[in-house]
This record gives C-alpha cells, structure tokens and sequence, in this order.
C-alpha cells in the first residue's frame, strides 16, 4: 500500500495598490492627483511618529474593473505589494506504509513591492497537524532545541512533516553558517528545517522596496514515515497559505 500527498496552496494578499495613476484636475502648469472636501486635518509629527488626519470625509476603499483600479476617498495608499501564485504540489515519491520513506517538493513565490519600507512573507498550515488524511496524520517537525534543525531528522518510530525556505530575503532563523542555523548569513540548501504550525511563520522580510523585478522564497516540503511507524495508508494533504504584508 502506497501513501499519497497532495499540498493545496493558497494564498492572501492583504495590501494592493495601484493598477493605474489618475488625476483630477490639470493644466499645462500642474496637475492635482487628489482633491478632498472636509472641514479639519493636519500633519502632526512628534520624534516617534508621524500622522496626517482628516474629518468630514471617508475613505470609501477600492474599486476594480479590467480596466482600472481606483483608491477612493481621502488620502489612499501610493505603495502597491503583489505576489505570484505557485501551483499544487504533490510529494514524491509515493511512500509505503510498511517500511517507511521519504518524499519532498517544492514551490515558488515571488513578491514585489515599491513600498520604502520593504514587505515580510509569512506561512502557516490550514489544520493542526497540518498534514492529514481521512483517518490518520503526519505530526509536524519536531525539531531538536529551540530554532530549526540544520539537517532533517525523523526517528524511525516517527512520521513528520516541516518545511525549508530558500531566497534572497529568509529572516536570520533560517539561515546558517554551514552547519547550525540562526547563525551565520548563508543559505545553504536544504538546510534548516522548521514545523509549519496553524499560527503564522515569517520567513522572508525586507526593509526596502524591490520592484520591478521582485524577490523569491522557495519553501521546500518534507513528510518522512520511519522504518517502524507503520503509517496509514492514504491519501493526505495539507492547506498551506503564504501572506505578504507591507510593512
């Protein structure tokens, strides 16, 4: 008997911005891109903050067509995130359930933002555990101390299920010095492997904008039955979901 993954991927957006530039009123000597009607607001500073408030008028939100999107009411966002989809993915290859094994793949998600203060890239699993079939799991990754585990272990009585992000910008948990990781700034490839809980793991950040070309993170998915778990046989899945943010 023969044990099947399928990993669903879906994805959040929480912050899109402008498709298109506009303006409301022009001459050969200016150009207005906002107007508002209200009747108090000003910009207020301190040494810790900055704030620019507004009464009389709301903030009516986004409007969309195929040929346009507009940020309507009063002093909408100029910084835009997007984020490509990655498709389903299966592990392979199929794993028995008597005698255990191993299976891996991958998937790709590329963020781009003209936002100065750069984005973050978090996961998180559907389910707790997070891979599962009708009648029986995968625990998730237990990892040996407090942070990621530099190699991939699974004891022979165990089935697991974690992850591995690759890229440009993977926060410091999950990069290494070629041999342990939170240490160090390299990268090394299927290195640092971490459980993919229900609450949210960021794993890509950036402090500056990357547009037009965008940044990618790789996560790498991992399910290891061992040689004595005698796992189920089935077909499992797991519902994982990648959020980019603006910061």
């Amino acid at each position: 008997m023969n044990i099947t993954r399928v990993i669903f991927v879906s994805l959040t957006i929480l912050f899109q911005g402008h498709a298109l530039y506009a303006f409301v009123a022009s001459s050969t000597n200016y150009a207005i891109e906002r107007d508002s009607i209200n009747f108090a607001g000003r910009l207020s500073t301190s040494s810790s903050y900055g704030i620019e408030d507004t009464l009389g008028e709301a903030g009516s939100g986004r409007i969309l067509s195929t040929n346009y999107q507009l940020e309507a009411g009063y002093q909408q966002t100029d910084y835009s995130i997007s984020i490509t989809s990655a498709n389903d993915i299966t592990l392979l290859p199929a794993i028995v359930s008597l005698g255990g094994g191993l299976a891996t793949s991958a998937a790709t998600w590329t963020v781009t933002t003209n936002n100065p203060l750069g984005y973050s890239l978090a996961v998180n699993a559907g389910t707790v555990p997070a891979l599962k079939s009708a009648n029986s799991s995968f625990s998730n990754y237990t990892s040996s101390g407090s942070g990621p585990d530099f190699l991939w272990s699974v004891s022979a009585n165990s089935s697991e299920f974690g992850f591995s992000p690759e890229g440009l910008d993977i926060v410091s948990t999950y990069r290494d010095n070629g041999s342990a990781c939170s240490l160090g700034s390299l990268d090394t490839v299927t290195s640092c492997w971490d459980s993919i809980t229900a609450s949210s793991k960021i794993v890509s950040r950036s402090t500056s904008a990357n547009s037009p070309n965008g940044a990618s993170t790789t996560l790498r998915f991992q399910a290891e039955a061992g040689a004595n778990a005698s796992q189920a046989s089935g077909a499992y899945s797991a519902v994982i979901t990648v959020t980019a943010i603006a910061l």
